[in-house]
């Protein structure tokens, strides 16, 4: 386990350390006025690194992220306890009393790199949400010779108060003037600036019979998918925010309008967290993969041992936002095996055959999937 970088403000060595405190100053002002709240800036530096949320095609039209703490523990995918996080951004963060206040994260967008900090012009509390105004600003020198490159600058802001309230929206605008109120619980990728797609359009162009393979003793991999109960292209909690995307897509160049492959095409299924929190999946090899017969969906790989003891490890996955599994395969019969724990006992029988297949991970709470055509 361990993090990509997906909020590329954290990346190591791009930190500015520089904390600053944005607490009214006049207290007959603060007395008088009890949403002007008690909160303190800690900037944490630029990146020139993209973001997974800024993978729209065209990034600077995005205003940025906001995301909210209210837990030291629910940080652990962004700020460590092992060394690897600075020490300042660590004691930024240990220094919280978060019984009584709680931490935002920022990040947007730059047009050049002199645009490297997020201004916190205002922030205020009243009985509905915590609020705030931020923007993204240019610290460079006059005269200054800017790279000419999008940056990705990031910062926390330490709210404190009693009993704030649950809801947190951010007016934040980029470096190109992009401005939007963003709601703190708004997934932190939105899925539709995953590439890829869900399913092909329109109907299959085969509809096989039920699959049989002329090996003696082959018996097929287990069934771990429900129909009822799987999700395409997007799983939810039980609030109905949502959790997991699952996308198909060529690896090669742009997503792939109709989802259809020709015999040897590379295709490539990955899953994300888009939520605002880390979540568990089980393993990787957690899968099916099923075609479309006149019997329903039926797994294509079997084996002629015991299918029963293909086991997987029971094991638990963390998942920070925007990390996953990536899986990809090449379209034959053993290059959708290569790789595969069990690929020394699987075979797929018979031999691919056109028709509507589909990848349906089962590692998650609900069955996550997403279809595919295969012509020859």
């Amino acid at each position: 386990m361990h993090r990509r970088g997906y909020l590329a403000g954290l990346s190591l060595g791009t930190l500015l350390l520089a904390g600053c405190a944005g607490a009214p100053t006049d207290p007959a002002d603060e007395a008088a006025d009890r949403s002007a709240t008690e909160y303190t800036v800690h900037q944490l530096g630029d990146s020139f690194t993209e973001p997974q949320w800024a993978t729209a095609g065209q990034p600077t039209e995005s205003a940025g992220v906001v995301a909210r703490f209210d837990r030291r523990d629910e940080l652990r995918w962004l700020v460590d306890d092992r060394g690897t996080t600075p020490k300042e951004v660590t004691a930024f963060v240990d220094e919280t009393d978060f019984s009584s206040a709680t931490i935002l994260y920022l990040q947007s967008i730059g047009p050049d790199g002199c645009y490297r900090e997020i201004a916190v012009d205002e922030v205020a509390v009243d009985d509905n949400a915590i609020t705030a105004t931020a923007s993204v600003v240019d610290t460079s020198r006059e005269g200054t010779i800017c790279t000419q490159a999008l940056t990705y600058p990031s910062a926390f802001v330490r709210v404190t108060g009693d009993d704030l309230p649950a809801a947190t929206r951010v007016t934040l605008t980029n470096g190109s003037g992009v401005t939007a109120e963003i709601d703190a619980d708004t997934p932190l990728i939105n899925p539709d600036t995953i590439a890829g797609g869900v399913k092909p359009n329109g109907d299959p162009s085969a509809v096989p019979a039920a699959l049989d393979c002329a090996t003696d003793g082959f018996g097929r991999h287990p069934t771990y998918v429900d129909d009822d109960s799987t999700e395409y292209g997007m799983s939810t909690d039980d609030d109905g925010a949502s959790t997991f995307a699952l996308r198909a897509r060529n690896p090669g160049g742009d997503a792939v309008d109709d989802l259809t492959f020709e015999r040897g095409d590379e295709i490539e299924f990955r899953l994300f967290n888009v939520s605002n929190t880390s979540l568990t999946t089980g393993n990787e090899y957690e899968y099916n993969l099923q075609l479309q017969t006149e019997a329903g969906w039926e797994e294509v790989r079997g084996t002629t041992g015991d299918a029963d003891r293909l086991l997987y490890t029971d094991i638990g996955v963390v998942q920070p936002p925007g990390d996953g599994f990536t899986w990809s395969f090449e379209l034959t019969e053993d290059g959708l095996l290569a790789g595969h724990p069990h690929e020394d006992e699987l075979a797929i029988c018979p031999d691919l055959q056109p028709g509507r297949y589909r990848f349906a991970y089962w590692g998650v709470d609900s069955y996550l999937a997403a279809q595919f055509d295969y012509v020859e």
